[in-house]
């Protein structure tokens, strides 16, 4: 809680620093603590979108509240096109906020 899954067919050089900033980067956007923030990273993934498989990625946001997606949307792409160097057109996001009886951490539900 919040969970970041980012999906794209570009091989990512360096994984872990993606993840770090990644998790840095959602966790001051959703002002969410860090160490409460995952992050799942799938790269070279066979993916194709608006008709070709130029760079693109996919990246799902879940989260027990705190998701604004008209207020999130263009830094979150603004972040992704230039970590990963994929147009903004390229770059869908999925937001999903989840009921805190839904989601456990620590053997136990968050409400």
């Amino acid at each position: 809680m919040p969970l970041l899954n980012i999906s794209t067919n570009k091989e990512i050089k360096d994984e872990q620093m993606l993840l770090s900033k990644s998790s840095d980067f959602i966790s001051s956007l959703l002002n969410k603590p860090e160490n409460f923030v995952m992050v799942k990273l799938n790269d070279s993934a066979q993916m194709y979108f608006s008709g070709s498989n130029e760079p693109c990625c996919f990246i799902e946001i879940k989260s027990i509240g705190s998701l604004k997606p008209s207020k999130m949307s263009k830094s979150i792409c603004e972040f992704f096109s230039s970590e990963l160097e994929i147009p903004i057109d390229r770059i869908y996001i999925y937001f999903q906020n989840v009921d805190s009886s839904m989601w456990a951490w620590n053997s136990r539900t968050f409400g």
